[in-house]
């Protein structure tokens, strides 16, 4: 009984969303829509870096996610596409792909203003998990946290939208 009163409490802190519209970086999470296609990087781009000790991670879930190849990152051509994130070596000869857009999931968090995003799908079985956090304030950060768990990433973003 303990452990079924548990559950229902950590479900009822966060709640899944709709299906995300993975070609625009929106989705419908207890009735609210949020839209993190206007999150943009200080430089005017979409697309966020960050190193992380011995790492860069690089993170864009708009626009069918990062190029296939870009400075300090060159996708294996088996995951050039639609990446939303990818780790490279701090020399930039390696990048590996850590999640997908088109395999993303988007949970509301029991804070509002907070959104958790997982990204699957990357080489190896890398997964991204992206915690969102809404303030009118900013124009949208990006912090890599790094590898938590074997082959599972994390990074905090904050968000306008």
């Amino acid at each position: 009984l303990c452990l079924l009163v548990a559950a229902l409490a950590v479900a009822a802190l966060a709640q899944q969303c709709e299906q995300p519209d993975t070609a625009n970086a929106k989705c419908t999470c207890g009735g609210v829509t949020y839209d993190l296609s206007q999150m943009k990087n200080p430089d005017g781009t979409q697309r966020f870096s960050g190193p992380n000790g011995d790492y860069n991670y690089f993170f864009q879930m708009a626009g069918g996610g990062l190029p296939s190849s870009f400075p300090g990152c060159s996708f294996d051509a088996g995951s050039a596409a639609g990446n939303a994130a990818g780790q490279g070596t701090l020399d930039g000869l390696t990048c590996y792909a850590i999640g997908q857009v088109s395999q993303q999931s988007w949970t509301l968090q029991s804070n509002p203003q907070a959104l958790s995003i997982t990204f699957s799908g990357g080489a190896e079985g890398r997964v991204a998990l992206v915690d969102v956090t809404c303030d009118p304030s900013t124009t949208g950060t990006f912090m890599a946290v790094g590898e938590k768990t074997t082959l599972v990433y994390e990074m905090d973003m904050t968000s306008c939208a």
